[in-house]
């Protein structure tokens, strides 16, 4: 990685107390571009993955979609799940429209406010939540058989 872009952002690094950079890419997985607006650049890129994971796996959970695997995929899980779920994808959403707000009025400090906030939530919540998630689907679609023309869990 570019070593201006590594003193660029341990500048902000220190003056808002972020996570390591390398941490950043690693959770989120992107890399970083010479020329970008850096701690923009980070938002951006941790927004994109946390808002498409959330469009792709837990909104067809706990909302229904059309797609045939959503028709198993509601019932895989008990009310229970679902409300945890939701509260989750209420924070989300909370994260999604702060992030709006900053691609319409950037401020720095708000933005590394931003980002140091979601990465508490991914890593003390959110990520062992997904996890958890993940294991439970995993395990109840191999768990699935078809009896009488009747679905049936084993999970």
């Amino acid at each position: 990685m570019d070593t201006q872009i590594l003193e660029q952002y341990k500048k902000v690094q220190d003056k808002f107390k972020l996570p390591h950079l390398q941490e950043l890419k690693d959770a989120f997985k992107f890399e970083i571009d010479n020329g970008d607006k850096l701690i923009d650049h980070i938002r951006i890129e941790i927004s994109d993955r946390l808002f498409s994971f959330t469009e792709r796996v837990i909104e067809p959970i706990i909302g229904g979609a059309e797609t045939f695997s959503c028709l198993f995929e509601q019932d895989m899980i008990t009310e229970r799940e679902r409300e945890k779920l939701f509260a989750l994808y209420k924070r989300i959403q909370v994260l999604k429209w702060e992030n709006n707000l900053l691609s319409v009025k950037p401020d720095e400090k708000m933005t590394a406010e931003w980002i140091k906030k979601t990465w508490d939530f991914w890593n003390n919540e959110l990520g062992e939540e997904l996890a958890t998630l993940c294991r439970s689907m995993s395990d109840s679609w191999n768990g699935m058989t078809f009896k009488d023309e009747k679905t049936v869990y084993h999970g």
